[in-house]
């Protein structure tokens, strides 16, 4: 899927000066190098490859979580289904180091992070190889001049597709009713994907006891309980 936007890089390539200048402002960019076993501080496939193969041989299911934070909901699904494995994306420094820093506590062998955007699964995955596709609170990009950069697009749908196994899952939650409707219209009128679970309110809904909460969701649940859409949708058999 193509997307010009910006991509992590590998900040040892950097010149010496110009990296310790860099980690003077967020020491979080030379973390990320101490968890090689939990987390690929940048796109790289043939490093990808030989991480994600070790931990998927013996799995049930493959799971990916886009913009995985600081890996509560994360964790929680990888102790919640040990036969599973999990790929947390995330681009912010700080949150990977901590994520990281609590598998390895936990010795999770299940979960494997990497620095990377959603849109780029493509160079990673090949068809029918990923099971269940996990989106929680991302930016709603909310002024209607910068709603293209939502994560949830036609051409994201078609990646995700094609990606999927023949039962392959959507689990997406937001508080940002807007983006809920409009990406719940997206999947319908995509034709690719059947919602099979919806609404408006989870905390208050049927699917409320199945519910994992997020750092973010946490955070809000605690100043108040505002709605949060959540649905979950199957791609349609070809």
């Amino acid at each position: 899927m193509t997307d010009i936007r910006y991509r992590p890089s590998d900040y040892r390539l950097l010149p010496k000066s110009n990296l310790d200048r860099m980690e003077r402002n967020n020491p979080y960019i030379t973390k990320i190098y101490d968890y090689e076993d939990w987390l690929l501080p940048h796109p790289d496939r043939e490093g990808f490859d030989r991480k994600w193969q070790r931990k998927v041989q013996n799995s049930s299911k493959a799971h990916v979580e886009i913009g995985c934070g600081s890996g509560r909901y994360l964790m929680e699904m990888a102790r919640n289904k040990p036969e599973d494995t999990f790929l947390g994306l995330e681009l912010r420094l700080k949150r990977l180091v901590l994520a990281a820093k609590k598998i390895k506590r936990e010795q999770l062998e299940n979960i494997l992070l990497m620095r990377e955007r959603g849109e780029y699964l493509d160079d990673y995955f090949e068809t029918g190889s990923i099971d269940v596709l996990h989106i929680n609170f991302p930016d709603p990009w909310s002024k209607k001049c910068r709603r293209k950069h939502r994560i949830f697009s036609e051409a994201f749908l078609e990646m995700m597709f094609r990606l999927f196994s023949p039962k392959g899952e959507i689990f997406f939650k937001t508080d940002h009713l807007e983006y809920f409707k409009s990406t719940s219209e997206l999947l319908y009128n995509s034709q690719l994907f059947e919602i099979k679970d919806f609404t408006y309110d989870l905390h208050q809904s049927e699917f409320s006891d199945q519910n994992i909460k997020t750092e973010f969701e946490l955070l809000f649940h605690s100043k108040g309980n505002p709605p949060i859409g959540f649905l979950r949708a199957r791609r349609i058999p070809d």
